[in-house]
């Protein structure tokens, strides 16, 4: 094997996602009790989200407390939780990886969602250092660039590529993470733990994105790769 870019995508792979939602309802809970006098609205979020809602938990959770709630109401409501400092923890398997391999080659993450919430997930859980370069998919201009678009995967390879390196991606959602990995000759690689709710544990496999590993804790990495 040739010098190994180990990459990895954030939510679900390196910490709990839901993690970060419970800790983002309470902060959106906590606008809504002090401008809305709304109470109890953590719990409401929570089990929408636990029902399968994922982009449109908040709409629906004012409309069902305060049916006539103005445009800046719902607004407000999402800012909260969009700013709001996450308290975060890696999982144990991620926080023995990161550290281990940054010591054995070039680390690279790659990561979907709006910029500013998804540099404060790295930093509340104090990762940065780790990686030599973050892609924050956001800040290439916006959605239109979010996996499966190949131009994160792009920037990895220029910036972290050297001749012969073998690059590496692990992630957790096989919907859109694997695809570009695979056309471009990447080890494709999924983690799926046992007993962990992901939150995108019902994503179908797209076209052309089955990872080429499935592996239960990324302690399993050095064996996939032949380390």
């Amino acid at each position: 094997m040739g010098d190994l870019v180990l990459v990895f995508d954030l939510d679900d792979t390196l910490y709990p996602e839901r993690q970060f939602a419970i800790s983002g309802f309470k902060a959106a809970a906590h606008w809504a009790r002090a401008n809305l006098g709304i109470d109890g609205l953590a719990d409401q979020l929570l089990q929408l989200l636990d029902q399968g809602h994922l982009g449109n938990v908040f709409t629906i959770a004012l409309a069902r407390r305060l049916p006539d709630h103005r445009p800046e109401d719902l607004a407000g409501l999402i800012d909260a939780y969009r700013t709001h400092d996450p308290i975060l923890e890696l999982f144990a398997d991620a926080n023995w990886a990161l550290p281990h391999f940054a010591a054995r080659g070039h680390l690279g993450l790659i990561t979907d969602g709006t910029h500013s919430v998804q540099a404060r997930k790295v930093a509340a859980l104090g990762i940065g250092g780790h990686f030599q370069t973050i892609v924050y998919t956001d800040a290439l201009g916006g959605r239109r660039f979010a996996k499966p678009h190949p131009e994160a995967y792009c920037r990895i390879e220029r910036a972290l590529g050297t001749r012969g390196a073998t690059f590496v991606y692990v992630a957790d959602n096989p919907a859109k993470d694997f695809v570009v990995p695979n056309a471009r000759g990447w080890i494709s690689i999924m983690v799926s733990r046992p007993g962990h709710r992901r939150i995108h544990a019902g994503a179908p496999t797209a076209a052309g994105g089955a990872p080429r590993h499935a592996i239960a804790s990324l302690t399993e990495l050095p064996a996939v790769l032949g380390l």
